[in-house]
């Protein structure tokens, strides 16, 4: 098993228990796919007015979005210390929205985000077909070991 660090702030919106969903959730998926390392990830729960800011901050993009993910540029790393991964951001208001639309529950969606966020810390991406397939599928796995449905069934 695998030593990680979360770091969760939360805002006012999130309670206790979606908190403790976001960890358990990071810490089953940074579990199933890693090896011994030893990392620490910092979460920010939050809505979309802040969200917002730091993806026109970030990505050039005025609107706010449902997850964020940070990779950490820090290539130094002592042997016996944390390896800092990065900081995902996650805003409720666009998980309540997505799921709303798409027939999921919140804690499905947030879920399948909380994965999404952290393989992009990790190093995979989604920009090319092939990339996508890739982290779709890990993703996929991830969730259905969690009693999770595939996310991506019935989406064209």
């Amino acid at each position: 098993m695998s030593n990680i660090l979360i770091d969760i702030s939360a805002s006012n919106e999130w309670n206790k228990e979606e908190v403790s969903l976001v960890k358990k959730i990071l810490l089953f998926s940074f579990n199933s796919l890693s090896d011994e390392k030893c990392i620490e990830i910092s979460v920010r729960l939050t809505g979309d007015e802040e969200i917002k800011s730091l993806n026109k901050q970030y990505r050039d993009k005025n609107i706010s979005t449902n997850v964020l993910s940070f990779p950490s540029l820090n290539d130094s790393i002592h042997p016996e210390a944390f390896e800092i991964l990065g900081d995902i951001v996650i805003s409720k208001d666009t998980v309540l929205k997505e799921a709303q639309n798409s027939n999921k529950s919140f804690e499905q969606h947030l879920s399948h985000l909380g994965i999404h966020g952290l393989l992009h810390l990790m190093g995979f991406s989604h920009e090319k077909e092939n990339d996508a397939l890739i982290m779709e599928g890990i993703e996929v796995k991830i969730l259905k070991e969690l009693g999770i449905p595939n996310p991506y069934e019935g989406v064209v």
